[in-house]
């Protein structure tokens, strides 16, 4: 095996090495992360004392006594004075403008006439991608094959 070979080979190994071990990671992610979880048990029916029969209400109707009414004051409005700035005269003198604060839609619901924007290359793209990447390294490989 020549120098270029084995250097071709050993950082092929490094990173299927570096794959593995992520992917062990992603393994212990989820396993640890279950375990970690508070199980859920079934838990026995508990004994309840038996309740005495409740009494069922009769036809006849009680007189309930109204309170008599308290004397509360009634609150005076008291008026407030708002001082404004005055404006200071010069060129370009900026008004703010008022604008409505956004509402939020309701849970699940899509607003109309609004789409969420195409991100990302796609399914495809990414299929598109790996095949270029693919022949890259054939034709990378072609070329020092040949020389």
């Amino acid at each position: 095996m020549t120098s270029d070979n084995r250097l071709f080979v050993l950082i092929a190994l490094f990173l299927v090495g570096l794959l593995v071990m992520g992917l062990l990671a992603i393994g212990g992610v989820v396993l640890f992360g279950r375990i970690n979880q508070p199980t859920r048990v079934a838990r026995p029916p508990t004994a309840t004392a038996a309740l005495p029969p409740t009494v069922r209400p009769t036809a006849t109707s009680t007189v309930t006594p109204i309170p008599p009414p308290t004397n509360t004051t009634v609150p005076t409005f008291t008026p407030t004075k708002v001082v404004q700035g005055t404006p200071t005269p010069g060129v370009g003198t900026a008004t703010p403008t008022v604008r409505p604060a956004s509402t939020r839609a309701a849970p699940g619901a899509t607003p109309a006439g609004t789409t969420t924007p195409p991100t990302g290359i796609g399914g495809l793209g990414a299929v598109l991608a790996a095949i270029g990447l693919a022949g890259v390294v054939f034709v990378a490989r072609r070329l020092r094959t040949t020389s």
